[in-house]
């Protein structure tokens, strides 16, 4: 089975696509790229274009503090957390919980600002253009705060057992408001540990069923949009348009992972958070 979305595989990158990724990580401070910069590296040149518009909004306070105001607006219902010894019974350890943690908060932080910059980019190519205030280089606080943190090999689908690709499938249906092809990378990184997941689906399974997950993604895709436009697009400075096939095939990405994608996983990144018991002090 191949992964459903075209994309570069990060151990796979080489010249300027890998240098680009490079880049992605340090700017965004995440020891990933995600899926969608790696489907964007398979469009000749749009990979380049969009992160040019894109990485001096990181100069910036302005997306930092939008990213932040989305992730603090997702409503986690008081009570969602889970004792300790239900992740010790399905062999999910403190150690385990530990770097679960560091890899759900990097997941939404590099949600949350590609969530914002893919808007920003989703309205230039839609023809929407801001004022061109000069951005001034607030320095390198944002993107050399902290070493990005080694995590697990992300697996394919092809490499997950049957049962446990299927736990996946059925996880990326939380919260959907459509059904696409792209399945989200968190899932696939957390099924190391298969526990976890097996909690986090029993745990939200009734809120996705009751509708409530997909509220809460309309809610965050809705209020993403408005940060967007009114924090960050009087900042865009825009280049010239890219060629007319790359950016009809980079729209219609960008669209499929700002509507469906990203926005939802910025709701369950921070659901699944709250389901892990408190840090031992």
């Amino acid at each position: 089975m191949h992964d459903p979305i075209p994309a570069i595989r990060e151990d796979e990158a080489t010249g300027e696509v890998a240098a680009l990724f490079a880049d992605l990580r340090a700017t965004l401070g995440v020891p990933f790229v995600n899926l969608i910069w790696r489907h964007l590296a398979t469009i000749p040149g749009m990979l380049t274009w969009i992160w040019s518009v894109v990485k001096p909004m990181h100069t910036t306070p302005a997306l930092h503090q939008a990213a932040e105001r989305l992730r603090a607006g997702v409503t986690v219902p008081a009570g969602r957390g889970q004792p300790a010894e239900v992740f010790d019974a399905v062999g999910v350890m403190p150690e385990d919980r530990a770097v679960i943690r560091a890899m759900l908060h990097d997941y939404g932080t590099g949600n949350s600002l590609n969530l914002l910059s893919l808007l920003l980019v989703r309205a230039i190519l839609a023809g929407e253009v801001g004022d061109g205030r000069v951005i001034e280089d607030s320095g390198s606080r944002e993107r050399t705060s902290r070493m990005p943190r080694p995590l697990p090999p992300l697996p394919g689908l092809a490499e997950l057992s049957p049962s446990l690709r299927k736990l996946v499938f059925e996880l990326d249906q939380f919260g959907r408001l459509a059904a696409t092809d792209a399945v989200a990378s968190l899932y696939r990184h957390l099924t190391h540990w298969p526990g976890f997941l097996a909690i986090a689906h029993a745990a939200l399974s009734p809120a996705h069923q009751d509708g409530s997950l997909r509220a809460a993604h309309r809610q965050t895709l809705s209020h993403a949009t408005a940060l967007m436009h009114n924090q960050l697009l009087p900042l865009a400075r825009v280049p010239l348009l890219p060629p007319a096939v790359g950016r009809a095939a980079a729209q219609a990405g960008i669209e499929i992972f700002t509507g469906q994608m990203i926005a939802r996983m910025v709701v369950m990144g921070e659901l699944m958070l709250a389901l892990l018991p408190p840090e031992p002090s």
